[in-house]
């Protein structure tokens, strides 16, 4: 999950810069205007590493031992790299212009996320129009008074009738049971013998992350990127991943009874001594490509 709320300080020698949202730390990385090294903070007392908070870091930084990956990488940079030649010879951001590099520059820095709220309400006000229309008269106006009741009552209902909000994730939040890291960049995360009990991690980016003899019983994954996660010997007793992508996972030994696999893709997943005892896999996509059948139970069966 992209926490574009959060705005983050960074530090190098003690010279602190900021703050930035998650998207223009992601850009700086890929640019080189921050490194691995340099220090990041919400609320400049707390001090992180880049490198020790994940979903920071861009997904192209990880297999970049092969060649596509050092492809995907550069053409990451490419995207990134709008600059003017005399922006490009910053090396960090937010570094001051002088007046005539300011004048020359062919693009605004990067503005606090409140300051363009603030300027697009204020627009909004300037072009309101300044008089209001005559009311109608008649018949349009029991018409136009009828509506806008009618209008009124329907809001009221939806209101009431509106489920309470779902608590927010908190992607800083330490492993726990019933963690919320839904939507949450946890790339090559280390959460060996975790206890994730009942977690909600949907829609988590957990690619490549090390979950060997993690504790994930009723844990909600679905839809979660499980790409060649580890998870020998973890603990998914009715777990929900409905939806996730565990292509090339290791599930070797993990327990999965009564998980609930609907419509995931396990294509090249490896799943040897993987308890199956009563799991859900209707529509799933098979180790080997094949799409399970509806109804499908502890194994695939051809549709």
């Amino acid at each position: 999950m992209e926490n574009e709320h959060q705005l983050w300080f960074t530090r190098r020698s003690g010279e602190v810069r900021g703050p930035y949202p998650e998207r223009l730390i992601r850009s700086y990385l890929l640019l080189g205007r921050l490194r691995m090294d340099d220090e990041v903070s919400l609320d400049r007392q707390r001090w992180y590493a880049v490198r020790s908070q994940p979903h920071l870091i861009p997904v192209e930084f990880y297999d970049t031992d092969t060649p596509e990956g050092r492809e995907r990488l550069l053409q990451a940079r490419r995207r990134e790299d709008e600059r003017s030649p005399e922006r490009r010879a910053r090396p960090y951001p937010d570094e001051l212009p002088s007046d005539a590099d300011q004048r020359a520059e062919d693009r605004r820095r990067p503005e606090p996320p409140e300051l363009v709220s603030h300027r697009y309400q204020r627009v909004q006000l300037l072009q309101s129009p300044e008089s209001v229309s005559p009311l109608p008269q008649g018949p349009r106006l029991w018409i136009g008074v009828a509506a806008g009741l009618l209008i009124l009552l329907l809001s009221l209902l939806l209101v009431m009738e509106r489920p309470e909000p779902d608590v927010l994730a908190d992607c800083l939040a330490p492993a726990e049971p019933g963690v919320n890291w839904s939507y949450c960049r946890m790339v090559g995360m280390d959460l060996r013998d975790a206890d994730l009990t009942g977690a909600n991690l949907s829609n988590t980016d957990l690619l490549g992350a090390r979950l060997e003899g993690a504790q994930l019983a009723n844990a909600d994954l679905s839809y979660a990127d499980v790409r060649r996660a580890r998870l020998d010997q973890a603990d998914l007793q009715g777990a929900r991943l409905t939806g996730a992508v565990l292509q090339e996972a290791v599930l070797i030994g993990a327990n999965l009874t009564d998980a609930d696999l609907s419509h995931a893709d396990l294509r090249g997943a490896r799943l040897d001594n993987a308890d199956l005892t009563d799991t859900l896999l209707g529509r799933a996509i098979w180790t080997d490509g094949r799409v399970c059948a509806p109804g499908s139970i502890g194994t695939c069966d051809s549709p």
